[in-house]
């Protein structure tokens, strides 16, 4: 926003558009009082969101959320929203706003809380509201649509150089650290030719290339899906010399992955390939999440090298921190993964409201989580225990940076 870069100055940003937020440092909230942590606040500076929101009056406010722990900007946002249109309803939805609606509600305080996905619970909700939202749903009733057809919000100055795509809903499964069935309710296949058509606006409109997936199953019923859009996009990179590059900073499930697939990821433009592998240890994935064998997991990375992919493009996520997890499980999963010659990403567990394992967390966190979102935070590492230390868990995130 070029209000925001002229009150905080530039972000970095890189070639693939990737880059850092602006930030700016805040006073430390009374519930985090002898924690020694700092605390800030990421994106658009309030008088610049002022500014732009004022511009024209809405008929209704649409507040997305995201983590539970990012709730200070929410509060935020609704209360800069209602200095400048006071008697303009508030609708919030996302992912807080669906596994925390109580505290939402209460803390936050919109007008109304849309619920789950739009395909899955902000339908009702919003219909309920009697804004007049039905044909807006109606339009919206799969993943894909937003912005197919060239409308929406985006701001160009911020917008250019990278954008996202998703191009299906939910996931099949119900791993025990997740909450996609809460959200979502399951997996709804999207309309290749919508996400395609996003795209394609956008690079004949704002020059993009980069584009990152957002999906939680990119890769489940591929045949319908994924592959389709992987083919329209060869065909018209084909046809216009342009080139994309494709990202999945969501995991891919090892499973679904084909070598049909990742010859055409390939070919499409993917720079990398990041795997839900999450741990080497046959009872991790027996207890939470079933979505992994030994075998699958070496015939995965096969498949990849051989469609063209580099070890360094084929990182693996591994999950660290969960309740009653030990250090040494952690390590053998790295130094398994690493042995390999794969890229390993350590990824810290956090606490997710409505997911099979939270009861499990409220139980041992030492943070009173269920009440105070700000500690489903990783940062302040939420389920340390004896046996995973705070040092064990930086100790790990150097060891998976070394070629093993």
């Amino acid at each position: 926003n070029p209000a925001t870069i002229e009150l905080l100055g530039p972000v970095r940003r890189k070639p693939d558009g990737t880059g850092k937020f602006h930030r700016s440092q805040l006073k430390l909230p009374s519930e985090l009082n002898g924690i020694q942590r700092r605390f800030a606040r990421y994106g658009i500076h309030p008088e610049a969101f002022a500014e732009q929101i004022a511009r024209n009056r809405p008929d209704a406010v649409f507040i997305a959320s995201g983590m539970t722990y990012w709730y200070r900007g929410l509060i935020e946002a609704i209360e800069v929203c209602r200095s400048i249109w006071p008697d303009v309803p508030v609708i919030m939805g996302g992912v807080y706003a669906s596994l925390m609606s109580g505290h939402c509600k209460s803390v936050c305080g919109p007008d109304y809380i849309a619920a789950g996905s739009m395909i899955t619970g902000s339908g009702e909700a919003l219909s309920e509201s009697g804004l007049g939202l039905n044909e807006f749903l109606s339009r919206a009733s799969l993943p894909g649509i937003a912005l197919a057809a060239g409308s929406g919000p985006l701001d160009a100055s911020c917008w250019t150089d990278a954008a996202v795509l998703r191009l299906n809903d939910g996931c099949p499964m119900n791993c025990g650290y997740c909450a996609s069935r809460s959200l979502c309710g399951g997996f709804t296949k999207g309309r290749p030719e919508l996400a395609f058509n996003r795209l394609r606006h956008l690079s004949e409109t704002r020059g993009t290339r980069n584009f990152a997936f957002y999906d939680d199953a990119l890769l489940f019923d591929s045949d319908r899906s994924f592959i389709p859009f992987l083919r329209q996009v060869i065909d018209y990179s084909r046809s216009t010399g342009v080139n994309f590059n494709f990202y999945t900073p969501n995991a891919m499930h090892i499973r679904y992955m084909t070598i049909e697939t990742a010859e055409l990821m390939k070919m499409a433009g993917f720079q990398e390939v990041r795997l839900g592998f999450e741990s080497s240890s046959p009872e991790f994935h027996c207890e939470y999440d079933n979505k992994y064998s030994e075998p699958g997991f070496h015939n995965t990375v096969k498949m990849l090298s051989e469609a063209g992919f580099s070890r360094e493009q084929i990182i693996v996520y591994i999950l660290a921190g969960l309740p009653g997890q030990q250090a040494s499980e952690v390590e053998d999963t790295i130094r398994f993964a690493s042995g390999r010659g794969l890229s390993l990403s350590v990824s810290e567990f956090s606490p997710v409201p409505g997911s099979p394992m939270w009861p499990d967390c409220v139980e041992n966190c030492r943070f009173p989580i269920e009440d105070e979102p700000l500690f489903h935070n990783n940062s302040f590492f939420p389920m340390e225990w004896k046996d995973f230390s705070r040092e064990d868990m930086q100790r790990l995130k150097t060891l998976s940076k070394q070629h093993l």
